[in-house]
């Protein structure tokens, strides 16, 4: 594993993209079509990873690989990262225009790839479609913070990010939205948005009422309502089942295919890049780390940052654990400078 130091505004950009090269070129192959995954940020937020930087890196790695594209998949929460069409225009907006950005999931969360993987949690996995057309994946993690899992590298970003929004669901083990109905104006969006008629409006309630025997766990009326009515019970998972959760994800998504894993520690945050506000880092910058071990990776990016500095009582290595228990990789790892 290699680390190259530097801030955010004095990283030696050239010394990674080369390392990077030569890294890569020893795991993917000329005419693979590989997925750059990434964070495109929010609006409002200023601490997600600097286009610019990803810029050059993008363009060395266009040198393995002759097909590359920038990649996420949709959001559960409302945002304009909750549907493809404004997420694309975020994401340009951002600064995400020097590359072809796909969006994984479709407009709506409804293009899905699942894939078998048999343990703990799930038989099976629920990734954005478009993930089925790619040999390889490079993985270009911001490590952060996080409440719910105490910090966010280089397996959430790939677990939870490649998860379609049915997946991101399952992955919060969130299967009956919460409706308030304080919040419901009767408008009937969410009606007319669900693909099974799993909702309805009650003029005698004067609300909407879901019917969760037929909810499919879409997350569509999410997005569509207004009013901010239908909500995620974030809380129905434990921290541990979450990150246990999200590490099964990654481990679909990585499946038979090619994989690197950069790991961003700058501007690091006490929440992630989906917080949708300005934010001070917690840390001093440390610099790039790369490896071939996505668990290594993100040990050795904890121990870098130190887990006292991260947010809440979250005790954030249970998702390394179980990911090394389950094959993804490696807790050990000998750090480099090159």
């Amino acid at each position: 594993m290699y680390l190259i130091k530097g801030d955010s505004k004095e990283l030696d950009i050239g010394k990674v993209t080369n390392k990077l090269e030569y890294e890569t070129s020893k795991v993917f192959d000329k005419n693979n079509r590989l997925a750059l995954k990434l964070h495109f940020g929010e609006r409002k937020s200023d601490t997600y990873l600097d286009p610019d930087i990803v810029k050059p890196i993008y363009g060395k790695v266009k040198d393995v690989v002759d097909s590359v594209d920038l990649i996420d998949c949709n959001v559960l929460y409302k945002s304009d990262r909750s549907f493809g069409n404004s997420h694309y225009e975020l994401a340009k907006g951002n600064g995400w225009n020097f590359a072809p950005i796909v969006i994984g999931d479709g407009e709506k969360g409804e293009k899905e790839s699942h894939v078998e993987v048999n343990l703990k949690h799930f038989d099976k996995v629920r990734l954005g479609g478009a993930i089925e057309k790619y040999d390889s994946i490079l993985s270009v993690a911001h490590f952060t913070g996080h409440e719910a899992t105490g910090f966010g590298g280089a397996l959430k970003n790939i677990g939870m990010g490649l998860g379609s929004k049915h997946g991101k669901l399952e992955m919060h083990k969130a299967f009956e939205l919460e409706l308030k109905e304080d919040k419901c104006k009767s408008c009937g969006k969410c009606s007319k948005e669900c693909p099974v008629n799993a909702i309805s409006v009650e003029l005698k309630k004067d609300t909407a009422v879901i019917d969760y025997e037929n909810c499919i766990g879409c997350g569509r009326c999410i997005a569509v309502c207004p009013y901010s009515a239908i909500q995620v019970p974030w809380d129905s998972s434990s921290s541990r089942e979450l990150q246990e959760r999200l590490v099964e994800y990654a481990f679909g998504a990585l499946k038979e295919k090619k994989s690197y894993f950069l790991s961003f520690i700058l501007n690091v945050t006490e929440d992630c890049d989906c917080a949708r506000k300005k934010q001070k880092p917690i840390v001093d910058d440390i610099g790039v780390a790369m490896s071939k071990d996505i668990v290594a990776l993100d040990q050795a990016s904890l121990d870098l940052v130190g887990q006292e500095n991260l947010k809440g009582d979250v005790n954030p290595r249970i998702q390394i654990e179980y990911a090394q228990k389950i094959g993804l990789g490696t807790k050990k790892y000998d750090l480099f400078e090159p």
